[in-house]
């Protein structure tokens, strides 16, 4: 028995086996650069020193990304401060890095921007790398 094709199906998965490594990391830095954007044009502005120091950078490699914010506030915009403090679930353990000593109670609003922007990329992003590799 014989499958008709059967050679082109071994050499698409062969070539498959070679590329996925890279459009992976093309994809993580999609996805990276993509946040960076969105949050840049979602964060509030002010003088614009936050979005000028919201930043994405490869790491591991090219299979991992970090977004730094490089104001001292940007996070106190992102999660609010006082009793206006709004973290949502899953960000608890990230937030509290951020929690003030408690000295004087200040009282604005969250503004989040880098989260729903992280939301939004990454959960296209498993579906992104699938859609690269469809055997046709």
């Amino acid at each position: 028995m014989k499958w008709l094709g059967l050679d082109k199906v071994e050499s698409k998965l062969r070539s498959l086996a070679y590329g996925i490594p890279e459009a992976a990391k093309a994809e993580i830095e999609f996805t990276g650069r993509m946040i960076e954007a969105d949050a840049k044009a979602a964060a509030p502005v002010d003088t614009g020193k936050l979005r000028q120091s919201i930043h994405y950078e490869p790491t591991n490699g090219g299979f991992g990304a970090r977004l730094s914010v490089n104001v001292p506030y940007g996070y106190w915009v992102e999660f609010g401060t006082g009793a206006l403090v709004q973290i949502p679930d899953g960000w608890e353990g990230f937030a509290a890095q951020f929690r003030g000593k408690g000295i004087r109670e200040v009282n604005l609003p969250a503004r989040p921007y880098i989260i729903p922007a992280f939301r939004i990329h990454t959960s296209r992003l498993p579906e992104r790398i699938l859609k690269r590799f469809r055997i046709k």
